[in-house]
């Protein structure tokens, strides 16, 4: 079948004038720490920005239930607004807490002489496989040099405080794959490179520089505290009921990605479970690519995730979606037709709906394979 990036019930023309406000595509998508780790399928910094200006005052606690790498978190803090975020990736988790962060102008003091003084001591040794959570297949994605220079690095981090310690493990594990055999962040295939222990020297202080030359940025008064925690968002009971005035998220695009797969490096080498992200994956792409796969069971994880949404918004508190369309099995799938659907099930009010097109040049999903060039943008209110 032909495919395309859109199906709804609904009048695509009318929806897409509509949403040309949330295109964004004049201005500058990454500032502040937006730009510290990379993440597929990540939403630009402006939207959850105007969502949160919109619908909210400063005090308001702000809830992202698939926080990815922070963005909505980062924004919130920034803007005085208490953020919660959940995530069952450890990578996510990581670099969620490394943005909000509370950072000060002593810590940019340390982080900087950590910079100027950084040197490894030359790395003889084998790595130890217990080390890295017995990754049988370690040996596949590195050379043995880069295994021991990592190795060398992570340890040199394991000896700082926090929450400098944290910073710092997001700038290792932005690094992995690029070190790495592994493709790219969005292609999980093993490539050809020569890459030379002083080439994980290099990249470690290009990207600690730049997340220094960035870091003055998101070191304001008046930020508000974020809390990230590990979990599945089908059930947060650690969240308070009636306690979220907005939640601004963008949920796992229907067989579109596998986080923890491109993500698995990185997992083991920040020791965290590679089972844990995978098991509590939703939508994942290898799940719904099999033969006679249905969407069915998206939807009932997504119908759990809507409940816990209704539950902790406040009355009157707003829910905004992004998210994709599909296609399982050769068949549309039109994702945000059901997501209105199953919101008006649990009580959620649909208050507006809008479709924004993305631009090819910053799309986090695989250019080259994506068809997603347009996403819905679907704004719930609970009465």
């Amino acid at each position: 079948m032909k495919r395309k990036a859109l199906y709804t019930r609904e009048d695509t023309a009318k929806l897409l004038l509509a949403g040309r406000d949330w295109n964004f595509h004049d201005v500058d998508t990454q500032e502040h720490l937006h730009t510290l780790h990379p993440y597929p399928a990540k939403f630009i910094p402006q939207i959850p920005r105007k969502a949160i200006l919109k619908w909210t005052r400063r005090g308001d606690l702000v809830y992202d239930p698939f926080c990815g790498c922070g963005t909505t978190l980062l924004e919130a803090s920034l803007l005085g607004r208490p953020a919660i975020g959940t995530d069952n990736n450890a990578v996510a988790i990581l670099v969620s807490k490394a943005k909000v962060a509370r950072l000060t102008q002593s810590s940019l003091r340390e982080l900087t002489k950590f910079a100027e003084h950084f040197r490894l001591p030359a790395t003889n040794g084998k790595l130890k496989m217990g080390e890295l959570h017995l990754n049988k297949n370690i040996g596949y994605w590195f050379s043995p040099e880069v295994l021991n220079r990592l190795s060398a690095l992570r340890s040199l981090i394991s000896k700082t405080d926090e929450p400098l310690r944290t910073l710092l493990m997001a700038v290792f594990s932005a690094i992995i794959v690029k070190v790495s055999y592994q493709d790219s962040d969005t292609r999980y295939a093993k490539v050809s490179r020569n890459i030379a222990p002083s080439d994980v020297d290099n990249a470690f202080q290009r990207k600690l520089c730049n997340v220094i030359k960035i870091l003055p940025q998101v070191l304001v008064p008046g930020r508000a505290k974020a809390k990230v925690v590990q979990a599945d968002a089908r059930k947060v009971p650690f969240i308070k009921t009636r306690s979220v005035s907005l939640i601004v998220t963008s949920p796992p695009y229907l067989n579109a990605y596998d986080y923890h797969k491109y993500h698995r490096q990185r997992i083991h080498w920040i020791n965290g479970s590679v089972a844990f992200a995978r098991d509590l994956e939703i939508g994942s792409h290898d799940e719904f690519t099999k033969p006679h796969a249905t969407p069915d069971q998206y939807f009932v994880d997504m119908q759990e995730c809507f409940d816990e949404w209704q539950r902790v918004l406040k009355r009157g508190g707003r829910c905004l979606v992004l998210i994709g369309d599909a296609i399982v099995s050769k068949c549309p799938v039109s994702v945000a037709d059901r997501y209105v659907d199953l919101a008006k099930e649990v009580g959620l009010r649909l208050e507006d709906r809008w479709i924004r097109e993305l631009q090819a040049t910053k799309r986090s999903f695989n250019v080259w394979n994506s068809r997603i060039s347009h996403e819905h943008v679907l704004l719930f209110r609970k009465p």
